[in-house]
């Protein structure tokens, strides 16, 4: 019965033993779990920190480029419509039936 009782609480020693190696490795892989999460938000927050000012010069940027948008609307509009008449200008006075246009006119000077 003694034997019985000392293997028993041997067994139980060896038990606890073993538990204690499990929690101290679980404790490890949690306190390096927390320091990679740790790391991972200092590194954000640095990352993260100047966004703010950063989000709101640009938004100040494209207010800008808008405003200088619609400032050059008017001229670009002005600038396309000058195009269109130098090129109906150009076609008129390009065009193969321009010389039958003129001799027509000038034979009807003429007749007059």
């Amino acid at each position: 019965m003694l034997i019985a009782v000392i293997a028993l609480n041997l067994s139980l020693a060896l038990y606890g033993f073993y538990l204690t190696w499990q929690m101290r490795n679980l404790r490890r892989t949690f306190s390096q779990a927390a320091d990679a999460l740790i790391l991972a938000e200092q590194n954000t927050h640095n990352l993260l920190s100047g966004a703010p000012e950063g989000i709101e010069r640009r938004e100040l940027t494209v207010h800008q480029l808008r405003q200088n948008y619609r400032q050059l609307q008017p001229k670009l509009q002005q600038a396309q419509k000058a195009m269109a008449l130098l090129g109906m200008g150009r076609s008129m006075f390009l065009s193969p039936k321009l010389p039958q246009r003129l001799r027509k006119s000038a034979t009807k000077r003429m007749n007059r």
